[in-house]
């Protein structure tokens, strides 16, 4: 399937236990969407007003992690829910889904109502996130997965050094690793390469700054490790399944 991307629209998680997945977000200081309607989302501030920038949660078989990728024109499966704000006020949302691709699972989305993921009380979160800015991934071939996705979103595709391909098509960047790269650069969390190749392992999330962020999660006692550039880096079994690497902006 061949597409014009507009950016990295959101990532999807489809989860045996999404609500105890949000629950341990909500310990590294993200606010969710309310529980009840699925799926459960953690929503930042966009660069485009009319692209979203979020992470979804949803309940399903098989589970994994899929890349949604926003373009301006699509007709497919159309998915409506709504949410109620604190002060009562109810948010719909309405998601036209286009079919499933790869090498890494991906999707097509079109967003009817993208305000619906910008709602005040969703973006702020008590750990400082200011957006999602990278997407990573693991591969065998860095390379070969990096050249069928730029073929299929019509993304701009640089080696940023041996081991490491950056697929960008908008504000959200998405850096596909090898194996051993992939280790080398996250081994503070002592990393393992996962067995089923390709698949997005994790998020980069900007935070204003380290300092309050490490003390969160020290009061929740969630385990952190720190890496060069003051970086924040939470393991996927904190994180409902996403390593999270947390990049101070300030």
């Amino acid at each position: 399937m061949k597409i014009s991307a507009r950016d990295l629209d959101h990532l999807s998680l489809t989860l045996t236990d999404p609500e105890g997945a949000a629950s341990r977000l909500q310990q590294l200081g993200f606010n969710l969407t309310p529980e009840g309607v699925e799926p459960r989302c953690i929503c930042f501030q966009p660069d485009q007003d009319d692209v979203p920038n979020y992470i979804e949660l949803m309940q399903g078989d098989p589970t994994g992690v899929s890349l949604a990728m926003n373009v301006a024109e699509l007709e497919g499966e159309e998915r409506t829910h709504s949410w109620e704000t604190e002060d009562g006020y109810e948010v719909d949302a309405g998601v036209i889904v286009g079919e499933s691709d790869g090498p890494l699972p991906w999707f097509p989305v079109r967003q009817e109502i993208p305000d619906a993921f910008m709602e005040p009380e969703w973006i702020v979160h008590p750990n400082g996130a200011l957006g999602m800015m990278a997407v990573h991934a693991v591969a065998d071939d860095p390379r070969e997965v990096a050249k069928a996705l730029k073929a299929s979103w019509r993304a701009t595709v640089e080696e940023i050094f041996d081991g490491c391909m950056l697929v960008k098509t908008g504000s959200v960047e998405l850096l596909v690793w090898a194996p051993l790269a992939w280790q080398i650069e996250y081994k503070a969390l002592e990393v393992m390469a996962p067995k089923a190749l390709p698949v997005v392992v994790g998020v980069t999330i900007a935070v204003e700054r380290a300092r309050p962020l490490q003390g969160l999660l020290g009061a929740n006692n969630v385990p952190f490790a720190l890496a060069e550039g003051d970086r924040v880096l939470v393991a996927a079994e904190q994180a409902g399944g996403l390593m999270i690497e947390f990049l101070p902006q300030a």
